[in-house]
C-alpha cells in the first residue's frame, strides 16, 4: 500500500469524516423545524381567516359559535374541526338560531386556497318569532371550494339521500328527499362577476307536489343558470345587496330548466331580473309534455277538453324552440311585470317584492 491509499488517521482528517456523516442529519433536521415553522405559521394565518369571517358574520347581525373546535393535520394538511356548532341571528327568514352536528374542513399546505368540506348533520334551523323549524339530514355531504381574491372561484357540492322537513305552528310538516342532489358553480369565463350555476337533483320526493299531480312518482330535476354580478349578493343586509345588485344590471340567465315526474315534464328557459321594488321581472318561455293527463287532473278532461285546451294553449305558445324534446307543447310566454303574474294575455298571479 502506497502513502497516497494510506487512510488518514490524523485528527483533522477524523474531524472530517465525522463532519461529512453529521452534514447530511444537520440538513435534515433544519429542514423538519424550518417546515414547522412554515406550518405553524400558516396554521396562524388560517385561524385569523376563520377569526375574519366570524367577525364579519357578527357585524352583519350573525353569531356563530364553536365551543369544540380543533385545529390539526401537521405535517401536510390543515384539519379544521368543529363539533357542535351553533347560530344565531338574521337570516333570510328573519331571526332564527341553528345548530349543526359536526363539520370538517381539510386543505393541503401546498393548496390552501382549495378546501374540502366534509359535514355531518342533522342542521337545524329554528325561526324565533313563530316557532316554525327546518331540519336537513343526509348520508353525506361534501363540498369542494377553490377561493381567489377572497371570492369563491369553484365550487361543487354532492349531498347524498338529502331529506328536509320544514314545520310551521298551525299546518302539517312539509317533507322533501331525493336519492342524491348536486350543485356546481364557477366563475364564468371572460365575464367579470358572474357565475355560472348547476343544479341536478335525482329521484326526488315532494308530497305536496304528489298530491298536486296525483303521482307518486320521483322526479328528477336539472338547472342551467348564469348569474351576472354575482358578487354583489355575497355581503350585506338583503335589501341592500338586491337594490346593489339590480343598480348593477344583474340579472339570472335562465339558460335550462328541466323537470321530469313520470308522464309530465317541463322545459324552460328565460331571464329574470328584480324591479325598484324587488319585485321579479322578467320572461320565462315553457314546454311541457303529458299537459292532457294535467289538465284531467283538475277536471279538464271530460269530451275531449282537455286536447282541445292543449291545443289553445299550444296556438298561443307558438312553435316549440329548436332543440326541445319530442312530444313537447310550447305554453304562451310567463311574464313577471310590475309585481304580476302573466301567462299568455292573461294574468294569473301576483308576486311579493324579495326581502
Amino acid at each position: 500500500m502506497n502513502e497516497r491509499e494510506q487512510v488518514d488517521t490524523s485528527p483533522a482528517g477524523v474531524r472530517r469524516s465525522r463532519w461529512g456523516l453529521s452534514l447530511p442529519v444537520l440538513l435534515l433536521a433544519l429542514l423538519v423545524a424550518g417546515w414547522s415553522v412554515f406550518w405553524f405559521v400558516a396554521r396562524a394565518r388560517a385561524l385569523d381567516a376563520v377569526e375574519l369571517w366570524l367577525a364579519r358574520e357578527a357585524a352583519d347581525g350573525r353569531q356563530w359559535s364553536c365551543p369544540q373546535r380543533s385545529v390539526g393535520g401537521f405535517p401536510f394538511r390543515f384539519e379544521l374541526r368543529c363539533e357542535n356548532a351553533t347560530f344565531t341571528g338574521e337570516t333570510e327568514i328573519g331571526p332564527a338560531t341553528g345548530e349543526l352536528k359536526r363539520f370538517l374542513a381539510v386543505s393541503q399546505v401546498y393548496q390552501p386556497q382549495h378546501v374540502i368540506l366534509e359535514v355531518e348533520g342533522p342542521l337545524v334551523v329554528r325561526s324565533t318569532s313563530d316557532d316554525a323549524s327546518l331540519t336537513l339530514d343526509w348520508r353525506s355531504f361534501d363540498a369542494s371550494v377553490i377561493v381567489a381574491n377572497d371570492m369563491p372561484e369553484r365550487v361543487a357540492v354532492s349531498i347524498v339521500e338529502p331529506t328536509m322537513t320544514v314545520s310551521v305552528p298551525g299546518s302539517s310538516p312539509g317533507d322533501f328527499r331525493a336519492e342524491a342532489v348536486e350543485f356546481h358553480a364557477r366563475r364564468t369565463p371572460e365575464r367579470a362577476g358572474a357565475y355560472d350555476l348547476a343544479l341536478d337533483m335525482r329521484k326526488a320526493s315532494v308530497p305536496v307536489l304528489d298530491a298536486l299531480l296525483a303521482s307518486s312518482e320521483a322526479a328528477d330535476l336539472t338547472l342551467r343558470a348564469t348569474v351576472t354580478n354575482a358578487g354583489l349578493l355575497a355581503r350585506g343586509s338583503t335589501p341592500a345587496r338586491l337594490d346593489a345588485w339590480r343598480e348593477r344590471g344583474g340579472a339570472v340567465e335562465l339558460t335550462r330548466l328541466a323537470v321530469v315526474k313520470g308522464p309530465q315534464s317541463l322545459e324552460a328557459s328565460g331571464h329574470l331580473g328584480i324591479d325598484t321594488q324587488r319585485r321579479p321581472e322578467g320572461t320565462v318561455d315553457a314546454s311541457v309534455a303529458g299537459l292532457d293527463g294535467l289538465l284531467a287532473r283538475f277536471g279538464l278532461g271530460g269530451n275531449g277538453l282537455a286536447g282541445l285546451l292543449a291545443g289553445g294553449l299550444a296556438a298561443l305558445g307558438g312553435k316549440a324552440p329548436d332543440g326541445a324534446s319530442p312530444g313537447m307543447t310550447k305554453l304562451p310566454p310567463i311574464r313577471f311585470t310590475d309585481g304580476r303574474i302573466f301567462f299568455g294575455p292573461f294574468q294569473v298571479g301576483t308576486v311579493s317584492p324579495l326581502r
